[in-house]
């Protein structure tokens, strides 16, 4: 057995250990037709993004045979519109969404297709999961997390993605000077993942002065930012990179 699948078996048992501590909560299916269903899983089981040990698989799995441009992860891509946007903006990086609620992918899979966009691979499973079997170590030039839930009650705040545990996961797989870049309307949520990320060794704030910075210049508005703003919510951005200290 090589060293590349010794690493590999040692972070699959290393998921194995560590997923009772991390759970994906929410509903997956949704009000979606049996026959609804059947197609989404169909498109969708052509452009899943597989178990990939190294850079050479995960570039393969994009149909690249030189390991070239960046790596962009979406976490919780919704209905898409931020994901397929940015493939058609950018051919030339490779795109990963993940997500469990399944009518989002069909919703995504349906954008791609209007624009075109074939540099995208979706998974529909936790993103602890993903993390830690399908993505190699330092694979990934830019993560986004945008209006995750909130899950506002106290007891519920557990189940929020942005927390050590997702950190821990997330910071191995993101190249030296990566980007993590997060955003949502809910106050209690910003200060929640301020509290979480800025003490982690593996993340520095890229924010001057105070823990939030501007709208990016890259930024995509959403129908669910629209809707936020109609209610008067302010949108607090988050810029992190990941240093080199804590490889």
């Amino acid at each position: 057995m090589s060293k590349q699948e010794e690493a590999a078996e040692e972070r699959i048992d290393e998921a194995e250990e560590k997923r009772r501590k991390f759970k994906t909560h929410g509903r997956k299916k949704g009000k979606v037709s049996p026959q609804r269903i059947e197609r989404i899983e169909q498109a969708l089981a052509e452009i899943t993004l597989p178990h990939c040990t190294d850079h050479a698989a995960l570039y393969d799995a994009f149909g690249r045979k030189e390991q070239t441009g960046r790596l962009v992860l979406e976490v919780g891509f919704g209905n898409g519109e931020v994901l397929a946007t940015l493939a058609q903006r950018h051919p030339e990086a490779c795109f990963i969404g993940i997500d469990v609620f399944l009518e989002g992918f069909g919703t995504l899979i349906h954008r791609l297709d209007q624009v075109g966009a074939d540099n995208v691979r979706l998974v529909r499973e936790n993103a602890f999961q993903v993390l830690l079997e399908r993505i190699p170590p330092q694979s990934l030039d830019w993560v986004i997390v945008n209006f995750p839930d909130p899950w506002r009650k106290k007891r519920h705040f557990k189940r929020r993605i942005v927390q050590t545990a997702f950190l821990d996961a997330l910071a191995p797989a993101m190249k030296p000077g990566g980007d993590l870049t997060l955003a949502t309307d809910w106050e209690n949520y910003a200060e929640w993942m301020v509290e979480h990320i800025e003490p982690h060794p593996a993340f520095d704030n890229q924010a001057s002065p105070g823990p939030f910075g501007p709208q990016p210049d890259w930024w995509i508005e959403t129908n669910f930012q629209r809707k936020g703003v109609a209610k008067e919510r302010i949108i607090y951005h988050l810029h992190y990179q990941r240093n080199a200290r804590s490889l």
